[in-house]
């Protein structure tokens, strides 16, 4: 081969390169957009034992999540994000499970409940929560961490619960610990 064909071929091979890279961070940083600019605790991803839940869920019931940029647009459809995929048993619909999770306000950002205020990883079936659970969880790995945005009517709709006004769409950072 001449020396401009070995040029081109190593011309189009650093530019094929380049390209990809983009191409990747990009995907990266729109994913993150995407992401409703919420702030996953870091250490949520951290697979849990059976026996307690990983550091970022011992937030306080009260506190606001660190980081979280409170959204004043309401959910529309129910949006399950997964921020680490499990590499367990796959939870079905209906199934009984044991997760670490936070629940939180979507327009404050303010917790309302964490599996660690009842010490440790809660258990229950799918058929008894609240529709954004129901559908939202099923799918996911024991291991895995989602985060759900749940809109109101998927939730608790014109009822307040303990903590959460009356039409309140709801965020959800979810780890499946075991499923049967």
């Amino acid at each position: 081969m001449a020396f401009g064909g070995r040029f081109f071929a190593g011309f189009g091979a650093v530019l094929f390169l380049v390209t990809s890279s983009a191409l990747t961070i990009a995907v990266i940083m729109s994913a993150r957009s995407n992401n409703n600019n919420n702030s996953t605790p870091s250490s949520l991803a951290a697979t849990p034992n059976s026996s307690s839940c990983p550091n970022g869920y011992d937030v306080k019931v009260g506190d606001t999540l660190p980081g979280y940029t409170p959204q004043n647009s309401a959910i529309a459809h129910l949006e399950p994000i997964d921020i680490s995929i499990g590499s367990g048993a796959t939870v079905k619909s209906g199934a009984t499970v044991a997760a670490c999770y936070i629940g939180a306000l979507v327009k404050t950002g303010k917790v309302f409940d964490t599996s660690s205020a009842h010490g440790g990883p809660a258990s229950f079936s799918l058929s008894s929560v609240i529709t954004g659970w129901q559908l939202g969880i099923p799918g996911m790995k024991v291991g895995g961490v989602r985060e759900l945005l749940i809109p109101a009517a998927m939730a608790y709709g014109s009822q307040a619960v303990s903590g959460i006004p009356a039409n309140s769409d709801l965020l959800f950072y979810v780890s499946i610990v075991s499923t049967k």
